[in-house]
């Protein structure tokens, strides 16, 4: 059976309640991130895994009620609706590209990094390279390490990047190590 998904809804929701509950979860979602990737301990990714499963089932249900989380929430309300979205696994592919569409569609709000990174796990959770190189995967073996996932035609990153208004690949990588003290290779 076809599941469909609401498009943006013009039907009467308490806008103020749904943004307040999207924020309280995106709070949890980074306060176990945060822990998670300072102390890089196990039981940390399993309570962060807890926290994303609770905040996807309940998301669902809020879009269900609401489509897409657009500027009318408020631009804190949309960020915690593309990172509970982001954080989405696999099994829930279809649901996140649906969330992309409707999200280039009404792009008011959104920052051109949000719609690149959707872009880039939606890509990689279908098993194809990343377009934009917002993706990265620990190193094993090396604290604080990640190296960035397969690019889809490398040698037009920058393009693309540009493109969307994104800054070079290597000054966002840059720029991410710094601000998160990570080390970032290619």
């Amino acid at each position: 059976m076809k599941q469909s998904y609401p498009p943006v809804t013009t039907k009467k929701v308490d806008i103020k309640r749904i943004a307040k509950r999207l924020i309280l979860m995106a709070k949890k979602d980074q306060q176990i991130r945060d822990k998670y990737f300072s102390k890089n301990e196990k039981k940390y990714l399993d309570k962060m895994w807890k926290v994303d499963e609770a905040n996807q089932k309940e998301f669902k249900e809020i879009f269900n009620e609401t489509g897409l989380i657009t500027s009318k929430y408020g631009s804190e309300a949309q960020m915690a609706a593309f990172l509970i979205v982001q954080h989405m696994p696999r099994e829930d592919v279809k649901f996140m590209k649906k969330y992309l569409t409707l999200m280039k569609k009404s792009m008011a709000g959104y920052p051109t990094n949000i719609y690149a990174m959707l872009v880039d796990r939606v890509r990689n959770w279908e098993g194809k390279d990343q377009l934009y190189g917002t993706q990265f995967m620990p190193v094993e073996g090396l604290e604080s390490t990640y190296k960035l996932k397969e690019l889809y035609r490398p040698n037009m990153v920058d393009k693309r990047r540009i493109e969307l208004g994104l800054e070079p690949l290597g000054d966002y990588i840059k720029k991410l190590q710094e601000e998160r003290g990570v080390t970032l290779i290619l």
